[in-house]
């Protein structure tokens, strides 16, 4: 059967977290203590996924945390050297023109082309800087106020910065079909359904290292977009954290690769780059008491009652996949 593309909208199953780590730190599988707890430590429900490209008007990093934008891009996005003497600079160009910050600092990057812990041609395959390379599944937000301590160190004084995610196709001529991106209208968040978890860094896949990421429970008042055929000269820029936002569901966005069934059968693996920087704002007046109340929110507290030591550094025991090495 023919199906008529790209949606308007489609249900799609999504891995959220379970309800029971309200107000608790979400272990993973290295810092669970019993590993059968990994079983209900997410909790998949259907959600409607609406196409983004039918808003109107647009979403911008502002209404939404999220934001499309035409961001033509000539350069050969898997070599390691171009991106990171070139494609940089146009990404920070690009953050200026849509935030209007005062400066843009930092840069780390990340590949993603094929289903982790599948072989063949719909794998993992080697990626240039050796990132992880899988499309992530589940739920997520990358960052919460932990990394202010890392960040705060690449600009001057004690100033509001954004850190935002850069995503795009690396395959000119290609149109992105196969696990699009997935995102959430941050404003169709509740706080109060947002956990903060043992997260992992995968940029490098010889030593995955540690972060404290946030996942959110379902609900059904959560808005969630794609943006279906996105072509090579197409970035999706959205907010992964934010210091200038009191509340809690306006400092992220969250999102996940999501199955689009309109994909055709003979769509070829998405390949995509994602980098992060960070725009950089103002000065702060209470940098200090700001970022203690942020710090605050996030529980070090197991269900068990046993206190998380995840924050950063490598992962002790991780082993790292042999066939991408």
């Amino acid at each position: 059967m023919t199906v008529d593309r790209p949606l308007a909208s489609f249900e799609a199953q999504l891995n959220f977290a379970n309800p029971l780590y309200r107000g608790y730190r979400a272990p993973n599988q290295w810092s669970v203590k019993d590993p059968q707890e990994l079983i209900n430590l997410g909790s998949r429900e259907t959600v409607i996924v609406r196409n983004g490209r039918l808003l109107d008007p647009p979403p911008t990093l502002e209404t939404h945390g999220f934001q499309l934008v035409d961001a033509p891009c000539e350069l050969n996005l898997l070599d390691i050297a171009v991106v990171k003497e070139q494609y940089f600079e146009q990404c920070r160009e690009d953050i200026k023109r849509v935030t209007g910050c005062d400066q843009v600092v930092g840069g780390g990057f990340e590949y993603r082309n094929g289903f982790g812990g599948v072989k063949g041609d719909r794998g993992v395959k080697p990626t240039p800087n050796g990132s992880g390379g899988a499309y992530a599944q589940g739920i997520h937000s990358d960052m919460c106020a932990v990394v202010e301590r890392y960040f705060s160190r690449l600009f001057d004084g004690e100033r509001h910065f954004e850190s935002l995610n850069l995503w795009r196709s690396t395959s000119p001529g290609e149109l992105v079909q196969t696990m699009p991106l997935c995102v959430c209208d941050m404003q169709s968040v509740n706080p109060a359904d947002i956990i903060f978890g043992d997260g992992v860094n995968t940029g490098n896949v010889r030593q995955y290292s540690k972060v404290v990421d946030q996942r959110v429970c379902y609900s059904p008042d959560q808005r969630w977009y794609y943006f279906p055929d996105m072509t090579a000269d197409e970035m999706l820029i959205f907010r992964q954290y934010d210091t200038r936002q009191e509340a809690l569901n306006l400092r992220t966005v969250f999102h996940t690769a999501v199955e689009d069934p309109s994909t055709p059968s003979d769509a070829p693996m998405r390949s995509t780059i994602e980098v992060r920087m960070q725009a950089v704002y103002g000065r702060e007046s209470d940098h200090d008491a700001r970022q203690l109340r942020f710090m605050s929110q996030i529980s070090d507290t197991y269900r068990d009652g046993t206190k998380s030591d995840w924050w950063s550094g490598p992962i002790e025991n991780y082993v790292p996949p042999q066939q991408r090495l």
